[in-house]
């Protein structure tokens, strides 16, 4: 499921997210699964995220250790449904995985939005400048840190190359028109060039329609051998 304040925590929702996907693949946590690979949630983060939401999902005894069943934790920001997608990939394929479940999951709307903002910012910030290595500049990003920080990373792409502020703004010109098709979306009206242009500004280079919508759910996906299929 995703949508606004679904009342459940992090966890549970990748629980129900992952059985869908088992039940829809018609294959057994055990012995089949043999990777897991997750993300920290910002709702409900915890310690090696991927070993607990393991052992929560019946893949792991305890935190598995000894168990054969391969975990990882991965946390590229905003990339990670990616970067986590390639290290199942390179786990079925060189490391001798059968199938690799991928599951990511977050409650951030059921958070005061306070709440929200101090952990995403928290998330956001910069190490201490004591322990950075002398001579190292320091940006302290302002908040909201996340928005803060993608706006800065546009303009110095800007200046770098020939990218202009209405292509950046084409966007989630063009995520609104693929939300529009999808029966799940949040949101499904197409939103226009103008719209975005004249949305109120929440960074410099980052404007209403250009933030995440705040929202609840998560997803699991299977990656699976090929000869492994029936």
């Amino acid at each position: 499921d995703v949508g606004a304040r679904l009342g459940r925590s992090p966890t549970a929702l990748v629980k129900q997210a992952l059985q869908k996907a088992m039940d829809r693949a018609g294959v057994a946590k055990s012995p089949v699964l043999d990777g897991f690979v997750a993300c920290p949630s910002l709702a409900d983060p915890r310690f090696m995220e991927a070993h607990y939401l393991a052992s929560a999902c019946g893949v792991l005894p305890g935190m598995g250790y000894g168990s054969g069943v391969r975990v990882r934790t991965i946390d590229t920001g905003g990339a990670s449904p990616i970067s986590m997608l390639l290290q199942a990939k390179k786990m079925v394929e060189t490391e001798g995985c059968t199938a690799v479940a991928v599951v990511a999951g977050d409650a951030v709307s059921s958070m005061p939005s306070a709440a929200f903002l101090d952990k995403a910012d928290s998330a956001a910030s910069l190490m201490a400048a004591s322990d950075l290595p002398e001579g190292t500049d320091v940006y302290e990003l302002p908040s909201p840190g996340i928005p803060n920080g993608y706006s800065h990373a546009a303009a110095a792409h800007m200046k770098r190359h020939p990218l202009s502020r209405n292509q950046l703004a084409m966007v989630p010109v063009l995520m609104s028109h693929q939300a529009a098709r999808h029966p799940q979306a949040m949101a499904k009206r197409p939103i226009s060039l103008d719209s975005v242009l004249q949305a109120p500004a929440i960074t410099p280079l980052v404007g209403q329609f250009e933030c995440a919508r705040r929202a609840d759910g998560a997803a699991a996906v299977l990656v699976v051998r090929e000869d492994a299929i029936s």
